[in-house]
């Protein structure tokens, strides 16, 4: 185990941290692990209960813990980063960081799309189009909430059922031979409204990433998507030449 140095220039709720961290990151403690209580760690590192408390807000303020009043402290779901240099599915980068992706098909709905829609999609005014309202889980945490418009003449038979177990770029591909290889995607921050806080579980006005994106197959849009992701669990990265 590694001690704290009292000696150190380091000051002890920092040196704490660190090795808290290190457990974490080592994958030594898991998303959704329980921490020990602030005694036990008082007793472990042999600190003060003001030392523990300050490693652990500095580790929730990093996103790496989660405390729950009366509950514990819990390892959250590390925070994802994500490059901006090619085309990618959230399904698969929560994957490749050992993640158990799940989308939740809350609504699809075949309709008649807004003028602003319609133009997104570049088809003609009241051409129809299916609406679909996902939630999209990382460990059974909420990561984002989207909303996607598709051409409903590409997806003739689309179904809530194959979207619940099948994700959709792998039901265009797989189904309807349409295969989405390029993106336009733009973010902002955002605060999250009362409506999307109560899906996510946070209070109102919590960070957030507005998502909006356009995929295309070939040069024809295939969907259009708005979401919030939040912004305490997203880093996106922009390698520049």
């Amino acid at each position: 185990m590694e001690l704290i140095k009292e000696n150190s220039p380091v000051a002890l709720y920092h040196q704490l941290k660190s090795i808290l961290a290190q457990k974490i990151m080592s994958n030594q403690w898991q998303a959704g692990d329980r921490l020990p209580t602030e005694h036990e760690l008082c007793k472990q590192y042999g600190v003060s209960r003001i030392t523990v408390r300050q490693a652990l807000a500095e580790l929730e303020r990093e996103g790496l813990i989660k405390r729950r009043q009366g509950v514990g402290t819990f390892v959250s779901v590390p925070k994802i980063e994500q490059q901006l240099t090619s085309f990618y599915s959230f399904s698969e980068e929560f994957r490749k960081r050992g993640l158990k992706p799940r989308s939740a098909v809350e609504r699809l709905a075949v309709i008649v799309p807004s003028p602003a829609i319609s133009g997104a999609l570049e088809l003609p005014e009241e051409e129809k189009v299916y609406y679909l309202k996902r939630l999209r889980f990382a460990d059974e945490v909420l990561m984002a909430i989207e909303e996607t418009y598709l051409p409903a003449k590409l997806f003739p038979g689309l179904t809530k059922e194959v979207l619940d177990t099948t994700p959709l770029y792998d039901v265009m591909r797989n189904t309807y031979g349409i295969v989405a290889a390029s993106a336009k995607e733009s973010f902002g921050a955002v605060a999250i409204g009362e409506q999307d806080a109560a899906l996510f579980g946070l209070p109102p006005g919590h960070p957030a990433l507005d998502l909006e994106r356009y995929t295309y197959a070939g040069d024809q849009c295939v969907e259009y998507t708005r979401g919030i992701v939040r912004g305490d669990k997203f880093r996106f990265e922009v390698r520049l030449k």
